[in-house]
């Protein structure tokens, strides 16, 4: 068992994790497990609750870094301050707050409430855990009951009013059961506030087995002015005479025999990406339009077709028109706050 969540920042100071997130913590004799140049941080056991959460940081952070841990009444929440008399983001954010919650079924509600777990904050804030919940927002193909859509609303509710941004790809599972009674799901969720929106470069959710029937992801933070910005593709002048042969002698790997939903899912990553590099490779780069939106993110792109899914889902009447409300406020507000991050 390893951790959930990695966190690295700055990738071209180093590529190891710097902070490990850990949730529903399996503990041997009461001890926690031990990674070398690791601390560990968790909630202070009780006769009421146990740690259910740990946070682990790396050394090198430890010593350019202040960490302040913050407990709740519960063994379920914890969060972290990081707080550096140099700024570490820009000229106006010396301060990074986590928030690694481990949120179970408890009756009709879960153990950490939406009200605990997302608050407003003007500095870079990330909200992560294993938060046992379905969504449309996180997996739109899944057919969601009355009950689901009754525990899973008031989390995205919530987090939309406080100005939090889901940060994963919708439709990608982070949990693959180990029995055939159940089917993939996405519990496992990211929330960054729109101080940490321009910091967010990537995630990855392929990486090698933990253990658990949770995907380990790992989650890269980096400051926005070491990333060159996107070059548009000039369709015009494609060299299509030269693609043509070579897509003709391009060889594709045959799929898996015996597909599993994450080899299939890297088999057509890969050949997607042998041909969209061929493409691209041939094609001119233009400057960015006059007309062009240079506050546009990827997030944004994500939500707008959250937005039109949910939609189209409510004029066949296969979803309720509250979700396709809170997924166009939650669109439009996420519009105009990268409008004034931008400007």
């Amino acid at each position: 068992m390893f951790f959930k969540f990695f966190l690295v920042f700055f990738t071209s100071i180093e590529s190891s994790p710097h902070i490990g997130a850990l949730q529903d913590i399996p503990l041997w004799r009461n001890c926690l497990p031990v990674f070398r140049n690791y601390k560990c941080f968790l909630p202070p056991a009780t006769d009421r609750y146990k740690p259910r959460v740990a946070t682990y940081v790396h050394e090198r952070l430890l010593s350019v870094i202040s960490i302040l841990p913050l407990f709740f009444e519960t063994g379920h929440l914890m969060a972290v301050n990081f707080h550096s008399p140099e700024v570490r983001f820009d000229t106006s954010h010396n301060l990074f707050h986590l928030y690694n919650a481990y949120s179970i079924p408890n009756g009709h509600t879960r153990s950490v409430s939406p009200v605990d777990l997302f608050s407003q904050h003007d500095f870079p804030t990330l909200v992560l855990g294993d938060l046992n919940i379905y969504h449309s927002v996180s997996d739109p193909t899944r057919l969601l009951s009355c009950y689901e859509q009754f525990i899973s609303s008031p989390y995205f509710d919530r987090a939309s009013a406080q100005l939090l941004s889901l940060l994963n790809t919708p439709g990608v599972y982070t949990r693959f059961p180990f029995t055939s009674n159940h089917r993939p799901a996405v519990f496992d969720l990211r929330f960054a506030n729109t101080a940490l929106l321009p910091y967010f470069s990537s995630w990855n959710p392929s990486l090698p087995p933990s253990g658990s029937d949770h995907t380990a992801l790992s989650i890269i933070l980096s400051t926005p002015l070491l990333k060159p910005p996107p070059m548009g593709l000039n369709w015009k002048f494609t060299d299509w005479d030269h693609i043509s042969p070579l897509l003709a002698d391009l060889t594709i790997a045959a799929p898996p025999a015996l597909p599993t939903p994450n080899s299939l899912n890297l088999w057509f990553d890969d050949s997607l990406a042998k041909v969209t590099h061929l493409i691209t490779s041939n094609t001119a780069t233009k400057r960015p339009s006059f007309y062009s939106k240079p506050w546009w993110t990827p997030e944004l792109t994500q939500l707008q077709h959250i937005y039109h899914h949910t939609t189209r889902l409510t004029r066949k009447n296969q979803s309720s028109p509250a979700l396709a409300r809170a997924a166009r406020n939650r669109y439009f507000k996420a519009i105009q706050t990268a409008k004034r991050v931008h400007w």
